[in-house]
């Protein structure tokens, strides 16, 4: 699953037939994974790892959207057949199809994303599909277990696919950010779900924090309490409306509010994430899990520099969430320490990606140390 940026295709578009026959986005027929919203333009949605399915006995076939300068993976029989590039305004984009062929494609990127040489990504609109001699069949339906990830830029595979640039970012990495550089569908959700044959939603924003945004580098309007029930994150006008419910919500949240903590001390924080708890059970009832993923003194997260300081990181942010889940008294609000084995490391270029994030690897890491969790939680089996 997933690619480098050197897949990426250079010419993505082609000159539609005028035979051919256009078949809506919201024909039943087309399957979608993720937060979405149907209008009369067709399906628009932002937030990362959402994706569509489809299988078609066409000749050739083309993407009629609005891709919002996103990029996609796209699949065919499961198989990586190139990295899409897309752009703003409505243009056909050719998928190699050969008949008799499952396509899927999956959004690499976060509702918001872009670089000082780049302008940043906006929501998609999928308008329908143009089929070339053979139409839509029907996919097989399936219930499969279901979790909702929540997260910052770590759970959205920032930079996973970037040059190794452990610790803390500096004016270089940041000049060298590349949108093309992030696939959060090779960041630990997608791993984690993979491993329990789980459908998922990714709800997770870089920057972002429960209470604090980080104070640069977050180009969220609003801190991840008000980011949350948005069904496009990009906008203040669309809301989840509940058709779609989680087994567990599994939420590793913190790193950007960590970085405002020492002078606006840990009461807000407690009190916010608290409240953030109550948004949750508001929105998702009373048997849905919560699980809280707090991080490993041991094993670097995101951004920081040395042992030390990740330490003090986790230290601090199992004090403070804790304390919010105990006060909280929600006997389905869980918390769990994820302890790699072996760690992410400083020392190990081979972890780390763009501007201090994990890299593919540092990603399966952390993974595999949560999956055991989900595991006892749930009570649930690897497939």
């Amino acid at each position: 699953m997933g690619g480098g940026p050197s897949r990426v295709g250079a010419n993505a578009l082609d000159v539609v037939p005028p035979s051919c026959c256009f078949v809506p986005a919201t024909d039943g027929r087309l399957h979608f994974r993720g937060r979405i919203v149907k209008n009369k333009e067709g399906v628009c949605f932002d937030w990362p790892c959402t994706s569509f399915k489809f299988k078609t006995s066409a000749s050739r076939a083309w993407l009629r959207m609005d891709g919002g300068r996103n990029y996609f993976n796209v699949l065919i029989n499961g198989s990586l057949v190139c990295v899409l590039k897309t752009f703003s305004a409505v243009r056909d984009y050719l998928v190699p199809t050969d008949g008799e062929s499952i396509v899927e494609v999956q959004k690499r990127t976060e509702a918001k994303i872009g670089s000082i040489t780049q302008k940043e990504t906006s929501s998609v609109t999928l308008h329908g599909l143009v089929l070339e001699d053979g139409s839509l069949e029907d996919l097989p339906q399936d219930t499969p277990k279901r979790l909702e990830f929540l997260g910052d830029s770590e759970t959205s595979g920032f930079g996973n696919l970037g040059p190794s640039q452990p610790g803390v970012p500096n004016l270089r990495s940041v000049l060298t950010v590349n949108v093309a550089h992030q696939d959060a569908n090779q960041a630990w959700p997608a791993l984690v779900a993979k491993a329990f044959g789980a459908d998922f939603h990714n709800i997770s924003w870089s920057g972002a924090g429960v209470v604090w945004n980080a104070g640069a580098g977050c180009s969220a309007d609003a801190p991840f309490h008000d980011l949350y029930s948005r069904a496009l994150g990009s906008s203040q006008t669309t809301s989840i409306d509940g058709e779609w419910q989680p087994d567990a919500v599994v939420l590793y949240l913190g790193g950007n509010d960590w970085w405002s903590l020492s002078h606006k001390g840990e009461e807000p924080l407690i009190a916010g994430f608290r409240r953030f708890l109550r948004h949750l059970r508001e929105h998702r009832g009373p048997d849905v899990a919560i699980c809280i993923l707090l991080a490993s003194p041991e094993s670097v997260c995101a951004c920081i520099g040395s042992l030390e300081d990740q330490r003090a990181f986790a230290a601090d942010m199992s004090r403070c969430w804790r304390a919010a889940a105990e006060q909280l008294e929600d006997p389905k609000v869980y918390w769990d320490v994820v302890d790699p084995k072996p760690p992410c490391s400083l020392s190990d270029p081979a972890d780390w990606g763009q501007m201090g994030h994990w890299s593919v690897q540092g990603n399966s890491k952390w993974a595999n140390a949560v999956i055991p969790i989900l595991e006892s939680r749930l009570d649930w089996s690897r497939i």
